[in-house]
């Protein structure tokens, strides 16, 4: 069961990086096209929430067994 909480969480950890990653080229992308106003925020700011939050679950999941 520990080797599956290591697995996991360091999975999560590589997604929470995917993700950061995906947020940061999408508004680079989208900033140079123009596209601007509350809607590009509030998905930025919602992406980084999730981002947040998995990468805070994939570290507790680290640490539960160690």
């Amino acid at each position: 069961m520990r080797l599956l909480n290591r697995v996991c969480g360091v999975a999560v950890l590589l997604n929470s990086l995917h993700l950061a990653h995906a947020i940061q080229h999408f508004s680079a992308i989208s900033l140079a096209e123009g596209m601007h106003g509350p809607a590009l925020w509030a998905g930025i700011a919602a992406g980084v929430l999730v981002g947040i939050f998995s990468f805070l679950g994939g570290g507790l999941l680290l640490r539960r067994n160690s």
